[in-house]
């Protein structure tokens, strides 16, 4: 299954950069939420969106070889991993930043692996459940992942999917997010039909600060 997915964002890696948009702004807006320092762990770093931003010494680490080898050629340490057991000893970064990633993961296992390898916060930005409209994928609850680990801080912000019609399924095949493990409906003809229509999608995304 993991490997599954490792496969689905290896094959979007020469197109994900160019499309994926709301990735990229919310790298960015994570940075400024978190600031974090000292030693980082990009969790589920794809191509660099987050760590093109911090600043100090950063460790990425994804499940994607292709996607984590464009990191190498950019940020130099790379690891191939799976959130679900980080291959790090506890406490071995200041921070781990994880953005647009862990919906992707059984979050009630990852988020205390994050927790049990950092020093002194956990920055997050997970898409939750009122993104894309038309969608059957199973987004968490902000509500219950603030209830589980009360952060320091939280904060809910909606990014716009920046494409319409045509545009808008090509964002889902190009970053990789048209597929997922789980996935129990292609779209339908009325689906399709509705990302054509013009209406704007977006994602309802949660930032968070915990405390180790």
């Amino acid at each position: 299954m993991r490997n599954t997915l490792g496969k689905q964002f290896s094959r979007a890696v020469k197109t994900y950069e160019k499309w994926a948009l709301p990735q990229k702004l919310s790298a960015r807006l994570l940075v400024e939420f978190t600031k974090p320092r000292g030693l980082i762990l990009d969790l589920g770093c794809g191509t660099g969106f987050v760590s093109q931003h911090v600043k100090g010494k950063v460790v990425g680490l994804d499940i994607s070889k292709d996607m984590l080898l464009l990191y190498k050629e950019r940020f130099g340490n790379a690891v191939l991993g799976d959130a679900h057991s980080l291959p790090f000893s506890s406490r071995s970064f200041d921070y781990v930043l994880s953005n647009f990633s862990l919906h992707w993961t059984d979050w009630r296992k990852t988020i205390p692996e994050a927790l049990r390898v950092a020093r002194k916060g956990v920055g997050l930005a997970l898409p939750v459940e009122g993104s894309l409209s038309f969608s059957s994928f199973p987004f968490p609850k902000a509500e219950e992942i603030i209830s589980l680990f009360e952060p320091e801080r939280y904060e809910i912000r909606d990014i716009d999917i920046p494409f319409l019609g045509w545009e808008l399924v090509k964002f889902f095949h190009y970053t990789g997010t048209s597929n997922y493990e789980g996935k129990k409906e292609n779209l339908t003809r009325t689906k399709i039909l509705k990302l054509l229509s013009g209406r704007k999608e977006k994602f309802r995304v949660l930032y968070l600060l915990l405390r180790p």
